[in-house]
């Protein structure tokens, strides 16, 4: 696919989106890596605009320089977010109560603590993002280790056989003792990869992904 085709592509899935307003997005593509230019008015914004161009058939990667704007009628005191952001917090039912901090500096939150698993340290910052005010998110929360790497790799390679959206057996899982996981191999498109990538952050214990898995 041409760099043209495929910009044309990203821009109607943009507009697609109900979710995403890119009218101060600019968009290049080259060597189908899109790169996402311009502003937003909030931090989900932001990342709505990634996971929408990450959808786009053909994409092998996205380079998102684009700057958080926050109108004037949003804006609000550290004091006032960090508030918001830590009554958040005590709201969700599946955190242990204490198990995150968070400092703010400007707009931009620091995230720190433990939990057990990766969904917890993505969905508090998923919260988070949706706050008026709010800038960036530094999630510095950790995962507590894993008490055996043979059983994540065995779990990882079950849940990739489980889904219908992945071709497990082209993908090679790696598992270190500190929690790492190493993922290689092919797939068909990026949201495949995607799949696999979650298929391993949804084992307790692990701590980092390096998906190394290329689009075809």
């Amino acid at each position: 696919m041409n760099s043209e085709r495929l910009r044309k592509y990203v821009l109607e899935e943009l507009a697609f989106d109900p979710r995403v307003d890119a009218s101060g997005i600019g968009v290049t593509v080259d060597e189908r890596i899109v790169k996402l230019t311009g502003h937003v008015h909030s931090l989900a914004d932001k990342i709505a605009v990634a996971e929408a161009v990450e959808r786009v058939k053909g994409v092998r990667g996205v380079v998102l320089d684009v700057e958080v704007r926050c109108p004037p009628d949003s804006h609000v005191s550290d004091e006032v977010l960090v508030k918001r952001a830590t009554d958040v917090l005590a709201w969700d039912t599946s955190l242990p109560k204490g198990a995150v901090k968070v400092t703010v500096d400007q707009g931009c939150l620091t995230l720190t603590g433990t939990v057990d698993w990766q969904f917890q340290r993505s969905e508090i910052e998923n919260d988070l993002r949706c706050l008026a005010g709010v800038i960036d998110i530094a999630n510095k929360i950790e995962i507590r280790s894993i008490s055996c790497k043979q059983d994540v790799k065995r779990s990882i390679r079950d849940a990739m056989h489980r889904r219908a959206d992945v071709q497990a057996s082209n993908i090679q899982v790696d598992v270190d003792a500190s929690g790492k996981v190493v993922l290689k191999g092919k797939v068909g498109d990026w949201q495949a990869r995607n799949a696999v990538e979650d298929a391993a952050w949804l084992i307790a214990g692990v701590r980092n992904v390096d998906n190394r898995v290329r689009v075809r």
